[in-house]
């Protein structure tokens, strides 16, 4: 388990990081462009992305965050694998965190779109609780109202500390961009050889799930000592 001052540093770097990073995340090589010639993506602050077309992204989830991120991408095809995490506060000492299987978010969009993940958003824990293994969602077109749903990804996401997401292939290192796919013909057929190939356990969770596990399992006597000693 991590020392209760690697935790302190790691919130503290966390924070730092949140707080310096922006909302809009450029994922195309070059200098940045005008919204009329690149392919917006809203994603609200509550979904995580797994990965871009097969690839994980630097940036794209941040900790703090406001309502929602942009993702700024070179026009085409994208499958978004994303899905549902929230901290949701019990009572005054206890925690829980939700994490559902992720979905498959399809868009296929042109210069100057603007696309929104969309999901029905839980009132309460329980509500939360029930979307663990049922999770969906659409992409909305936002200048037309035109949505198109998520597909099931078929991925599981184990809970326990540090989980990975099994079922899903990651053969790259994580990449501050991700080109377009090809049309949805070859892409089809693209899966349908790396299905072929079976699969494997995807990297594990960072630091930040660690935290609030640990947080989670602490006692109020514990919480109170950690507070305090962030405080001298």
């Amino acid at each position: 388990m991590l020392s209760l001052r690697l935790l302190t540093l790691t919130l503290c770097a966390l924070f730092l990081t949140a707080c310096a990073r922006s909302p809009v995340v450029q994922l195309y090589d070059g200098p940045a462009k005008a919204d009329s010639q690149v392919l917006t993506v809203k994603v609200p602050s509550e979904i995580e992305v797994f990965t871009i077309n097969g690839k994980e992204v630097e940036g794209v989830n941040t900790f703090f965050a406001s309502d929602f991120k942009e993702l700024k991408l070179a026009p085409g095809r994208y499958e978004i694998l994303a899905y549902y995490k929230e901290l949701w506060q019990l009572d005054a000492d206890n925690h829980e965190i939700v994490k559902t299987n992720p979905a498959n978010f399809i868009i296929d969009g042109k210069a100057g779109g603007q696309w929104l993940l969309g999901f029905n958003k839980p009132q309460d824990v329980d509500e939360a609780r029930a979307l663990e293994d049922s999770f969906y969602g659409w992409v909305e077109n936002i200048k037309t109202g035109d949505r198109v749903d998520a597909e099931e990804s078929g991925l599981i996401l184990n809970r326990g500390f540090l989980a990975p997401i099994t079922g899903e292939e990651v053969a790259t290192a994580p990449s501050n961009s991700v080109t377009p796919q090809a049309a949805a013909g070859a892409a089809a057929g693209t899966k349908a050889a790396n299905a072929q190939k079976g699969t494997t356990v995807a990297p594990e969770a960072g630091y930040l799930d660690t935290l609030k596990a640990q947080w989670k399992q602490a006692t109020a006597e514990e919480r109170r000592e950690f507070l305090q000693w962030i405080a001298q």
